[in-house]
């Protein structure tokens, strides 16, 4: 018999009203002006008898600090889990509403974490016991390194499916893969989860149950699209979903066995399915607290000067592609530069974020991480945590914007300009991160 826990799951509409500004995009105008699929809490609940662990992951852009606070706060009240068990995090999709504080809009933040927290009591009244399955799905053709072509991507979807025996229709498929989530351009002022939403109902329809998306390490990430439509969004979150009910239905078979006839011998024999069933499972959390270094930027008038400088080189590069892109990314770097200090920002100081880990197996965990991180970053995590099957949760418990690594920031460009904090915060949140996963162990 394999080792069993509880798992319910459940899928609540969380789209805002119409009317609010849009996240994502800085060359975005105006607010939203429909709804072309709905923005949910795709929600994930595992209990073993003594702990929960529950992992809720939005249709948005990011959670903002307040509504995981409130969420947590009215979880802990209605059902006694605590905020240490709960991860709160977003898809990424940059077809939804900007990330708003309860200063912003109140009754935005409450309704939004009620929804959130009602959600976890929609899958704790759907708990049943399942086998945990992980696997892998290769998915290679829709993605890009957004800084360089032939840099890393994400090339494996991992898949944890919690699946009853007897044939019956799984309960979760939780996905975890890293790309950003804009097939939709600044000119959609439509809520739409992208392909994030779409991969999760392809895995739904074709495989049924709940598919959470957990987005990973994307922030060099963008999807390879042919045009920026609806349509895109349904293909390439088909490519993924396809993958991913692939792998989920190969791996039904591990708790049970499939076999085949052998007619010479007159037998049934065994076929090995792909996939691990996890064994040692038993739930456990943890979390820390780490200080991060803010940068400090040049001053307004230096950016200034050196934006001067540069314009005008690209201008006269003409039509010299190598020039023009030797120039570029220093320029785009010096451009958001000249944002945060406009923000109040690059003053230096130090910010706090939330790291948080869970331990579902003796073989699986989840590392949540409260920003965009670098692919690369994601790898060293891998590699150093020792756990055969983790699942990366970026997006998640803040929003503490882009953490390049360290060997990024000569090279400039959007994420560098765009980064709060010193380059060694990669190297820090690693450090962390991996001693957070080792203490569940």
């Amino acid at each position: 018999m394999p080792e069993t826990l509880q798992v319910g799951a459940s899928v609540i509409d969380i789209t805002p009203g119409v009317g609010l500004p849009m996240g994502g995009y800085g060359a975005r105008r105006g607010v939203s002006a429909a709804v072309h699929d709905p923005l949910n809490v795709r929600t994930i609940v595992f209990h073993d008898g003594h702990s929960h662990v529950v992992i809720a992951i939005c249709d948005f852009v990011g959670v903002p600090p307040d509504i995981v606070a409130a969420a947590r706060a009215l979880i802990e009240k209605d059902t006694g889990i605590p905020a240490e068990n709960v991860a709160i995090g977003a898809t990424h999709t940059h077809s939804g509403p900007l990330n708003l504080r309860l200063t912003d809009a109140p009754e935005f933040v409450a309704v939004t974490a009620r929804k959130i927290a009602g959600a976890v009591q929609v899958a704790l009244r759907d708990l049943r016991v399942v086998p945990l399955k992980f696997g892998t799905a290769h998915v290679a053709s829709i993605s890009q390194n957004r800084r360089q072509p032939d840099w890393p991507v994400e090339e494996t979807a991992k898949v944890l499916l919690a699946a009853p025996e007897a044939g019956a229709l799984p309960v979760a498929t939780l996905v975890n893969y890293a790309c950003h989530a804009t097939v939709m351009e600044h000119d959609n002022m439509r809520y739409s989860a992208d392909f994030p939403g779409a991969a999760a109902s392809f895995v739904e329809r074709n495989l049924g149950g709940t598919c959470v998306y957990m987005q990973g390490c994307c922030a060099n990430i963008n999807p390879v699209w042919m045009r920026h439509d609806f349509v895109e969004v349904e293909r390439i979150g088909g490519i993924l979903g396809a993958a991913v009910t692939r792998t989920a239905h190969e791996m039904r078979p591990l708790d049970e066995g499939q076999w085949a006839v052998n007619l010479r011998w007159s037998e049934q024999t065994p076929r090995e399915a792909p996939g691990h069933l996890l064994t040692g499972i038993r739930l456990d959390s943890a979390r820390t607290f780490v200080d991060l270094q803010r940068r400090i930027l040049p001053s307004a008038e230096e950016i200034e000067r050196e934006v001067t400088n540069l314009e005008a080189q690209i201008e006269a590069a003409g039509d010299d592609v190598t020039k023009r892109r030797s120039i570029r990314p220093r320029l785009n770097e010096l451009r958001l530069y000249r944002g945060q200090r406009q923000r109040g920002g690059g003053g230096g100081g130090q910010e706090r974020i939330e790291l948080q880990a869970f331990r579902l197996s003796s073989e699986c965990a989840v590392i949540t991480l409260p920003g965009e991180f670098f692919v690369e970053i994601a790898r060293d995590i891998e590699h150093r945590a020792g756990v055969p099957n983790l699942l990366i949760s970026g997006y998640t418990n803040g929003t503490i914007g882009y953490v390049p690594t360290a060997t990024a920031f000569p090279f400039g460009g959007y994420e560098v300009g765009q980064a709060r904090f010193v380059p060694d915060a990669a190297a820090v949140v690693t450090e962390e991160a991996v001693k957070l996963i080792r203490s569940l162990y």
